[in-house]
C-alpha cells in the first residue's frame, strides 16, 4: 500500500476519527514541508490542519520497518508536532505496536474506514476536491460562475460523470443547448460522461418551448411566479425522484430566473432537494459573480472561474468564493482545459506552494 492508495476522504475520516475533531474543521495536504529547530527542513507525504493544530500521518508499507518510525517520530518532534498517526491495512506486529505506544503515534486500521461513505460529491480532481473538505454536501444548491468559456460546462459535466462512477446518477439540465449539440461537444473529452450517458447513469434534459412561455407569461405579468416556480420545479423533482437522481446540474440558469429578489430567493431555495447535490451555472454582468447580481445571495456554495492573458497566454483560474457549512481554502487554482478534461496547473510563476499560514486562519473561511 503506498500514498497514493487512500483518497483524500478516507484520511480525513480517519484522522476525524482517531482524535474526535470535526471533518468539517479538517483540511488535508500533500507534500508539506517544515522547517525544524534544528534548521532541517522535512517534507512530510501527508497532513491535515485543525485549526491551527498540524497532524502528521505516516502510511506503512507492505513490509514492517520500526527503523522508519524512529525516523518518523524523530522528524515531528523535531518540527514540534506531536499529534502522529500510523494508517495500516495489515495487522501491525509486536515490536511496531510498542514503538507506538512508546511515541504516543495513534494507530488506525484501514479497514475500518474503507468502505464509508462520507456523502459528499467529489468533483474527482484532488486539488479541488481538497480545498472543498472532500467534496459538496447533499441537500444543497451550489453556483458555478464566470465568463463565456471559461470553463464551467466542462467542471460540471467532470462533476456529473464523476457521480456516475460510484453509482450516483445525474442529470444535465441544458436551457441554451440542445442536447446533441451538447453531447457532439462533450465527446471531444475523455472525462468519462459520454460513456456514462450511454450507460444511463446521466440524464440530459432540454429546457422545453412550453416552459419559456410559462416565463414569459410571469414577466409580463400574465400569471404570478410562485405558480410558475411550483410547476416547474414539481417536475423536476418529481424525475428526479423517479430516476433516483443524486447529482443535477442546471446550465445554465438564467435562463429560469427573472430579476426580481423574491423570484430568485424563491425559485433557488425551492432547487434544495434532500440527498440531491445541485449545481447550477451563470454568466456574470450585473456582478462578479451572476447575471442578475443575486443569485450568488441564495445558494449554499460558490466557484467561480475566470481567466486572464499571462505572458500571451490564456490562464484559467477557480476559486472558492463561499461555502456555508464548510472549510474551506480559497487559495486559487490555476488549471487548464484539455481533451483529459480539467488539469491543475501547479507551477504558474514559480508557486507551487499551496498550504495555509498557521499564523493566518484567513485562508479558511465560512461565509454565512
Amino acid at each position: 500500500m503506498t500514498e497514493d492508495d487512500i483518497d483524500t476522504d478516507t484520511i480525513l475520516r480517519v484522522v476525524s476519527h482517531s482524535f474526535s475533531l470535526d471533518i468539517h474543521n479538517m483540511h488535508f495536504y500533500k507534500n508539506y514541508k517544515i522547517t525544524g529547530i534544528s534548521g532541517n527542513e522535512y517534507n512530510f507525504s501527508d497532513i491535515v490542519t485543525y485549526k491551527e493544530v498540524l497532524i502528521v500521518i505516516k502510511i506503512t508499507k507492505d513490509v514492517s520497518s520500526i527503523n522508519d518510525l524512529i525516523i518518523f517520530n524523530a522528524q515531528c518532534m523535531d518540527s514540534r508536532i506531536d499529534k502522529k498517526i500510523l494508517i495500516s491495512n495489515r495487522e501491525l506486529n509486536d515490536n511496531e505496536v510498542n514503538i507506538c505506544n512508546a511515541f504516543q503515534i495513534k494507530i488506525a486500521d484501514l479497514k475500518n474506514y474503507e468502505n464509508v461513505n462520507t456523502g459528499k460529491g467529489h468533483f474527482g480532481i484532488p486539488e479541488i476536491d481538497s480545498k472543498l473538505s472532500g467534496g459538496l454536501r447533499p441537500g444543497y444548491v451550489y453556483l458555478l460562475s464566470g465568463k463565456t468559456g471559461v470553463g464551467k460546462t466542462t467542471l460540471s459535466s467532470i462533476f456529473l460523470a464523476n457521480g456516475a462512477k460510484y453509482n450516483e446518477k445525474g442529470m444535465m439540465i441544458l436551457t441554451d443547448t440542445f442536447p446533441d449539440q451538447f453531447l457532439d461537444n462533450i465527446r471531444t473529452m475523455d472525462i468519462g460522461f459520454a460513456e456514462a450517458y450511454e450507460n444511463k447513469m446521466i440524464e440530459i434534459m432540454e429546457i422545453s418551448d412550453q416552459i419559456r412561455a410559462m416565463k414569459a407569461d410571469v414577466s409580463s405579468g400574465k400569471t404570478d411566479f410562485r405558480k410558475f416556480i411550483t410547476k416547474v420545479v414539481n417536475e423536476l423533482k418529481k424525475i428526479i425522484i423517479q430516476k433516483d437522481i443524486k447529482r443535477v446540474v442546471i446550465d445554465p440558469i438564467t435562463l429560469l430566473l427573472i430579476p426580481d429578489d423574491d423570484y430568485i430567493n424563491i425559485f433557488l431555495n425551492s432547487l434544495a432537494m434532500k440527498n440531491v447535490i445541485t449545481i447550477i451555472t451563470s454568466g456574470i454582468r450585473s456582478s462578479d459573480l451572476s447575471i442578475f447580481g443575486i443569485e450568488e445571495y441564495y445558494v449554499t456554495g460558490i466557484i467561480k472561474l475566470d481567466y486572464k492573458r499571462v505572458d500571451q497566454k490564456q490562464l484559467r483560474s477557480m476559486e472558492i468564493v463561499k461555502m456555508r457549512g464548510s472549510i474551506f481554502n480559497s487559495a486559487p487554482l490555476n488549471f487548464k482545459i484539455t481533451q483529459n478534461g480539467i488539469i491543475i496547473i501547479k507551477d504558474v510563476n514559480n508557486n507551487t506552494d499551496d498550504k495555509p499560514s498557521l499564523d493566518n486562519n484567513d485562508i479558511f473561511k465560512n461565509i454565512r
